[in-house]
């Protein structure tokens, strides 16, 4: 393996050497320091089989092979592939696959290898959202996922109910997985430093989520509808996403067979979404599914 301290020093080196930069619009500020990716490589399970979202110019990729069994690292720009690809020629465990990691099968990748089986990456700010859904399409497959992302982002996956933080974002994500805050990475960690600091977040899938779920479908339905509009009540929500659909306004046995609902899930009549822990969603949308009230 090329040692960072020769050829490979740094990503401003490197890209200055071929004649490339940082491309905005693809989200890329690359981690300079070693100490950061070795921080990232190690909250990984050891022996890991790892997929790396966004190669960039290999610094977390050579912390990765030093201590997964094999990496499959992703890369979209094709100039950073060309340096990926000459700065891990001799490593046998490196393999780098050019493409776009919204068309990545995540699934495909991990289903036919052995635990443990990992994510990392990286995350371009622009596209985190879209990622981390993907990633959890493929849940049945994985057990653990590190992910640096913008520290604002690894807040609202880690906030507690009630907290202007708090999404439907963090409800989605905490059913799948419990979610954890590493350590943080100021902007001085990468090149170009960019406008906001970051998070290593872990992700570990729960091995019971549908545990006491009646309908996996309603549940996440449901979750949408309350934060639809946060400042209505949770019943307002629950009846404009199902109005949406049958496009009746004046059915007030709906909004009575709604509040019944929030009744049977004990919650308060007049709570927001936003106050929801997700037991609470767990137990709303059984008292949906009862009630036979399909959300769109």
């Amino acid at each position: 393996m090329t040692d960072d301290g020769a050829s490979f020093s740094s990503p401003k080196q490197l890209l200055a050497a071929r004649g490339l930069h940082a491309r905005k619009r693809l989200g890329q500020n690359f981690l300079v320091d070693p100490r950061f990716a070795a921080r990232v490589a190690d909250a990984l399970p050891a022996d890991a089989f790892v997929v790396e979202i966004g190669a960039g110019t290999g610094s977390l990729t050579e912390a990765l092979a030093q201590r997964a069994r094999r990496v499959a690292t992703l890369e979209i720009d094709r100039g950073l592939a060309a340096i990926v690809r000459e700065r891990f020629a001799d490593v046998g465990n490196v393999t780098l696959v050019e493409g776009d990691v919204l068309e990545f099968d995540f699934a495909g990748a991990l289903r036919p290898e052995s635990a443990p089986r990992a994510i990392c990456g990286n995350l371009p700010y622009y596209i985190t959202t879209p990622i981390i859904e993907k990633i959890l399409d493929a849940f049945d497959f994985w057990e653990s996922a590190v992910l640096m992302v913008q520290r604002e982002y690894a807040r609202r996956l880690t906030a507690a109910p009630g907290t202007p933080d708090y999404s439907s974002l963090t409800v989605f994500v905490g059913y799948h997985c419990s979610v954890e805050k590493i350590f943080d990475v100021g902007a001085a960690g990468f090149y170009p430093a960019p406008t906001v600091s970051s998070a290593v977040v872990r992700l570990t899938p729960w091995a019971n989520r549908t545990a006491g779920v009646d309908d996996e479908r309603v549940l996440l339905k449901t979750i949408r509808a309350a934060f639809s509009q946060r400042r209505k009540t949770l019943a307002n929500c629950i009846v404009a996403a199902v109005r949406s659909k049958s496009g009746d306004e004046q059915d007030e046995r709906l909004r009575s067979s709604v509040e019944q609902a929030i009744a049977t899930a004990r919650l308060e009549p007049k709570i927001r979404g936003e106050r929801l822990s997700l037991d609470d969603f767990k137990r709303l949308a059984n008292a949906l599914v009862t009630a036979r009230i399909d959300i769109v």
